[in-house]
């Protein structure tokens, strides 16, 4: 008997959950679907949603022998496994162990700004579209934050939502 591994499969587009559901509650197959919380604008509001870190794909714990091979196959969603060639090829054991471990409990990161005090922006959302400035603080009220702008020969400050702004390489 072989020694189970982490493979990662392949979903057919937004069926990582139906996959989850039936590996995980009806054939009692260990799965694995990591989640990260997004903040994004949506007619002018800001909603968080919750969306597969591999977008399409989700990690199975089997070992490679006929009936759960077969089993992950034909689950409803899966649209193959990842393999090299004809044979399945697990996921190596140190990227599975970073993964669970940044998750521990959880399947869902939470969102957080990825930004700090100083650092170079862009906006890229509005009618400031395009300009870079430097981000000075996080302001008051929720994912707001401050930038400072070089306009008309001075610095001026300007107040916006964390996800109108993206970090300059």
């Amino acid at each position: 008997m072989e020694e189970p591994h982490w493979y990662a499969v392949q979903t057919k587009p937004r069926q990582e959950d139906r996959v989850l559901y039936w590996l995980h509650q009806r054939c009692s197959l260990p799965v694995f679907l990591p989640k990260v919380e997004q903040l994004r604008k949506r007619r002018a509001r800001r909603v968080t949603i919750v969306e597969p870190l591999f977008p399409s794909y989700v990690f199975v714990h089997m070992a490679l022998e006929p009936e759960p091979w077969h089993t992950v196959k034909w689950t409803p969603g899966v649209r193959q496994i990842v393999c090299t060639g004809e044979i399945p090829t697990p996921v190596p054991p140190e990227a599975m162990a970073l993964l669970r471990c940044r998750y521990g409990e959880s399947d869902v990161l939470q969102w957080c700004p990825a930004f700090r005090a100083g650092e170079s922006v862009r906006i890229v959302h509005g009618p400031l579209t395009g300009l870079e400035g430097i981000l000075e603080r996080p302001c008051s009220r929720g994912d707001r934050v401050r930038v400072l702008l070089s306009l008309l020969g001075g610095t001026t400050p300007v107040e916006m939502d964390v996800t109108d702004i993206e970090a300059v390489a």
